[in-house]
């Protein structure tokens, strides 16, 4: 019987392995697995002069802070990420245990993959490859096992894609839809962005935003959060500069915790996040 796609036009397919983790790999909307030059560029280091590139400039550095501000339009202070179920379970109770939980998500979890997947998507997107991109994309979103979290990623993609039609005075690609990783990709290559000033802010503003709702949550003191996001900083640099060579089909996302939490999230009996 053939599988049908999901909502997200993501189609399960047994047998060859795209990203080396399983009996199943991911197929796009049209049925299609991701094509030999995207299978590639997931399972082989970056090519040489890719990675890392010149420093931002005063105006790029101005650029990058609007772009990872809490303050961006796509609705990121919705989403908890499973950290509301950890709090309600009295799992999550102080800072301390959220910044073990924050460099445990850097060290195994989706994010990493997230960084590891982020040169590439700016490569395809530098060279015209909206396509390949695309398929990326798709195949990055269907690591997100629990669909909450693949509406939040979809939702805060359009919310961006929306917002740089207003700020981009050139067009951006047609893309038919783009997760946040792609999103943010797009963002850095329409206003021009240095590769990897764009990761290490893509890393900052992820953490902030979970920090932001673990203070609402908790709850945690402002003060005690910013402590917390000066403490982290040198291991998001430290993922930041492995970004070029990390390759996205070696790696094992291990998140069963993050998935849990968010899929006991619809049934607490009262909640503040979306996620």
């Amino acid at each position: 019987m053939a599988a049908t796609p999901d909502r997200f036009g993501l189609t399960p397919q047994s047998g060859a392995d795209v990203a080396g983790h399983g009996a199943e790999s991911w197929a796009c909307g049209d049925g299609a697995l991701l094509p030999p030059a995207v299978q590639e560029l997931i399972t082989t280091p970056l090519p040489a002069g890719v990675w890392p590139g010149q420093p931002p400039s005063p105006w790029q550095r101005l650029c990058l802070q609007q772009l990872g501000s809490p303050a961006l339009p796509v609705g990121g202070f919705c989403y908890s990420e499973g950290l509301e179920t950890l709090v309600e379970q009295g799992i999550l109770r102080d800072v301390s245990v959220l910044q073990r939980w924050l460099e445990a998500e850097q060290q195994r979890g989706a994010i990493r993959l997230d960084v590891a997947v982020l040169p590439r998507l700016l490569l395809l997107l530098r060279q015209g490859r909206d396509e390949e991109a695309q398929r990326l994309d798709r195949w990055l979103l269907a690591h997100r096992d629990v669909s909450a979290i693949r509406r939040q990623q979809l939702q805060m993609g359009a919310s961006l894609l929306r917002l740089l039609r207003s700020l981009c005075t050139t067009p951006l690609p047609a893309l038919r839809s783009a997760s946040w990783p792609l999103a943010w990709a797009l963002a850095s290559v329409s206003l021009d962005l240095p590769p990897a000033a764009t990761v290490e802010t893509y890393l900052y503003a992820w953490s902030a935003n979970l920090i932001s709702a673990a203070v609402r949550l908790v709850p945690l003191g402002h003060t005690d959060g910013q402590v917390l996001q000066a403490r982290l900083i040198p291991m998001l640099q430290e993922l930041a500069s492995q970004a070029g060579s990390l390759v996205p089909g070696r790696l094992w996302v291990e998140s069963t915790g993050l998935s849990l939490a968010q899929l006991g999230h619809g049934e607490l009996r009262t909640r503040l996040f979306r996620s």
